[in-house]
């Protein structure tokens, strides 16, 4: 499955620099501020693109003497980096617009870029919703950060469109004066369009990196994996600690089991709640421990001096 992933990765990564590389170019010719963001924001992303690929190969490596639990944290760490890019990407955008439509705004040649910046946005509309449809295949955070970063591409691509259009139709019109206004106005409006949903996306990322508990969708399904076999061995209580990095459900189950259950079918059993939990979640470490004698649960947790993390029995 890795080695799809980094096989789109590869694919969209050339895809982005072609427009990023073109795009700055008419950019140029235009003398257009949106049309440069489009064409760096498809640079910079393809940069980030490369970076993608070594991080899923990376979380895919085995814990070592370096990493005892693995390289699973990489992952929020590297789209944490990535939001706080685009993040001060659409800032200074922001900036820059404001500043010039204080100053009067500016003339943009729009007629060159049209049909470019119509392409660019059907070619990115595609790549985007080819790329969500396969981050939930695999199940990818990495391709999901991706299909967002080509849903602003394609979002971006549509509101320069729409601006050269704006401006084509007034410059035919004869409104000089409303022409130098439009592509700095389009701009600020697509920044604050934007600016939700990184925000959004990176407080994901530092959830992720300070090993918040995973959705209560997962902590659910998590739960109900334990209480059918709780059903079937008459576990005495249970309590499950449970974080979530990037795509990896990290996860500790204490199980107080009945005093007849024998060491063998303890494991038998604890096989069989690791097949079940990994059928759920195929990227999911998990410890289970079993025990007869509750007592020594709280010290096994961190607790604060004034008291002990007690064991909740189901």
């Amino acid at each position: 499955m890795q080695e799809k992933e980094l096989t789109y990765i590869r694919a969209v990564t050339a895809i982005c620099l072609f427009f990023g590389v073109l795009g700055v170019a008419l950019a140029l010719v235009s003398e257009s501020s949106s049309m440069l963001f489009d064409g760096m924001y498809s640079l910079i992303q393809s940069v980030f693109i490369l970076m993608s690929g070594f991080v899923v190969r990376l979380i895919g490596r085995k814990d070592d003497e370096h990493f005892n639990f693995g390289y699973g944290s990489f992952e929020p760490f590297y789209i944490m980096l990535r939001t706080i890019s685009l993040f001060s990407m659409n800032a200074a955008l922001g900036i820059s617009a404001i500043r010039s439509i204080l100053s009067g705004g500016y003339e943009v040649n729009a007629t060159i870029v049209l049909a470019f910046t119509a392409f660019s946005a059907v070619v990115c509309s595609f790549v985007c919703a080819f790329l969500f449809r396969k981050a939930r295949e695999f199940n990818s955070p990495v391709l999901r950060t991706e299909a967002r970063s080509w849903l602003n591409d394609t979002l971006l691509s549509v509101a320069v469109l729409a601006s050269f259009s704006i401006i084509a139709i007034l410059s035919h019109l004869g409104f000089r004066k409303a022409m130098l206004y439009i592509d700095p106005i389009v701009t600020l409006l697509f920044v604050l369009f934007l600016i939700p949903g990184v925000t959004k996306q990176l407080w994901q990322a530092i959830k992720d990196l300070l090993d918040a508990a995973p959705p209560q969708e997962v902590q659910e399904r998590l739960d109900g994996i334990v209480e059918q076999f709780s059903a079937l061995y008459s576990f005495r209580g249970w309590k499950i600690y449970a974080s979530k990095r990037g795509r990896i459900i990290y996860s500790t189950i204490h199980i107080v089991l009945r005093d007849d259950i024998p060491l063998h079918k303890a494991d038998q059993l604890r096989k069989a709640m690791l097949k079940a939990i990994r059928s759920s979640w195929q990227w999911s470490d998990t410890d289970i421990v079993f025990c007869v004698d509750s007592s020594w649960m709280e010290y096994a947790v961190p607790a604060s001096p004034e008291g002990s993390a007690a064991f909740i029995a189901q």
